[in-house]
């Protein structure tokens, strides 16, 4: 693996550490819970980082692996709906989790050469695979430092 690649899975890797380090020992409707202004509980925030690691996934492969119906609920822009249609805990843990081993699949393989090329799909928001690698960790880091104010609230 090269070192860029090597930076990359770190940076993922770190996020998901956090991401379990925020909500563990959360339970019931401590993930429904929407704290005062705050948009979104944590069950939404949980299951748009496991959607939206589908959708950079499908701009680095190509490849679609998002949930079937997960993007009328955990799409940006989305608002939190009524939190009996959302996908159980265990169920957006393991979908965190598998796209995290299908990241790490696609980083232990990619050069240089492939993580400067054009990404799949997308808006051409991102000029390169590596850009949107980038911007992954950047996003995650985000949602996680939500996580931790929730659990603060």
């Amino acid at each position: 693996m090269n070192s860029t690649a090597k930076a990359y899975r770190s940076g993922l890797e770190r996020s998901n550490a956090f991401i379990e380090t925020f909500t563990k020992g959360m339970e019931g409707d401590d993930w429904l819970q929407r704290p005062a202004g705050f948009p979104n509980p944590a069950i939404w925030i949980l299951g748009h980082l496991a959607h939206s690691r589908a959708g950079f996934l499908e701009m680095l492969t190509g490849t679609k692996s998002h949930e079937e119906g997960w993007e009328d609920l955990f799409e940006m822009g989305v608002d939190s709906q009524d939190p009996s249609v959302y996908p159980s805990v265990d169920t957006c843990r393991a979908v965190l989790d598998a796209r995290l081993q299908d990241l790490k699949a696609y980083l232990e393989t990619a050069t240089e050469v492939d993580l400067e090329a054009p990404a799949c799909v997308g808006s051409g928001f991102f000029k390169s695979k590596g850009a949107v690698i980038s911007f992954l960790t950047h996003h995650e880091a985000h949602h996680t430092g939500a996580l931790s104010m929730i659990r603060r609230a």
